[in-house]
């Protein structure tokens, strides 16, 4: 973002913006719910206003856009492997009427697994919004060393995952498979075959803004390929693995479903592993 717009903004403020126009289940939840979870577990021991914020796996960028017109923020940089965040200028424009997005807002596409260390200045604060079940199990690691060393002392790092693997729908299939915990019960083969076979629209809250790129049988492959290459992991490695790495744990919070455990899974995979649909993690950098 070029100088002059931050010169604009610092006169006139950011272009106007009105949440009343929004329209998108899948922007609506992103701009109010996932924005206010980062804002209410970051927003309390980091001052979003002065902070420098990374976002790894931003997405389309939906969620920083609201941490800096609700929330601030003032410096976020998103980085991902796809490139959804550049739909985000016209994204703003049809949703808030917004003309251009904020100045301190910037992406970055990345290579999967590639270091970010001392490419920029440190950062205050890191966030993740269910990103991490994609990463290879292998790479999570490197990569967990590799935002440690781009955090500066005493900075903050916050994570969350829904649905975690071994949960009901941990498949993220539920726009095509409302079974609760059938990727646990089913082949890979008949999976697929309900999945194809689906008629009809999809829960408009499931439906991102990469779904007209792909088109209705496109979009059932792309799916059903993130499922395959889920990485399993659970709320335990989780912590487990970026503990590891350095990090400290401030503070967590592992919620769960009461939902009743089909008897095919009872005793093969651990109870907690089965109900722990989600996790939030609020994780220190030691000064």
């Amino acid at each position: 973002m070029s100088w002059s717009l931050r010169l604009q903004e610092r006169l006139w403020g950011l272009a106007p913006w009105d949440d009343q126009r929004i329209t998108d289940e899948w922007f609506r939840a992103h701009f109010n719910y996932a924005a206010d979870v980062v804002n209410h577990w970051v927003g309390g021991v980091i001052d979003l206003p002065t902070a420098r914020l990374l976002n790894f796996g931003c997405g389309d960028g939906i969620t920083d856009l609201s941490l800096v017109l609700r929330h601030g923020a003032t410096a976020i940089h998103g980085v991902d492997i796809r490139r959804e965040y550049a739909k985000l200028p016209r994204i703003a424009r049809e949703q808030l009427g917004m003309s251009r997005i904020p100045a301190g807002m910037t992406f970055e596409t990345i290579t999967p697994g590639a270091p970010l260390a001392g490419k920029r200045p440190l950062v205050d604060g890191i966030m993740s919004w269910s990103t991490f079940e994609h990463v290879q199990r292998d790479q999570l690691a490197p990569i967990f060393s590799d935002l440690y060393a781009c955090l500066r002392p005493g900075g903050y790092f916050f994570i969350q995952i829904e649905p975690l693997f071994y949960s009901p729908f941990g498949s993220h299939l539920k726009r095509y498979d409302d079974v609760p915990w059938h990727h646990l019960l089913a082949t890979e083969a008949e999976l697929w075959k309900i999945i194809q076979e689906h008629q009809g629209p999809i829960d408009a809250s499931e439906t991102d803004f990469g779904f007209a790129d792909f088109g209705v049988d496109g979009y059932k492959k792309f799916v059903f390929n993130e499922y395959r290459a889920l990485n399993r992991l659970t709320a335990d490695e989780l912590v487990e693995i970026t503990t590891g790495v350095g990090f400290h744990v401030v503070r967590q919070e592992r919620r769960k479903v009461e939902m009743e455990i089909p008897p095919a899974l009872r005793g093969k995979y651990p109870k907690e592993w089965l109900l722990n649909n989600e996790i939030f993690l609020l994780l220190s950098k030691g000064a």
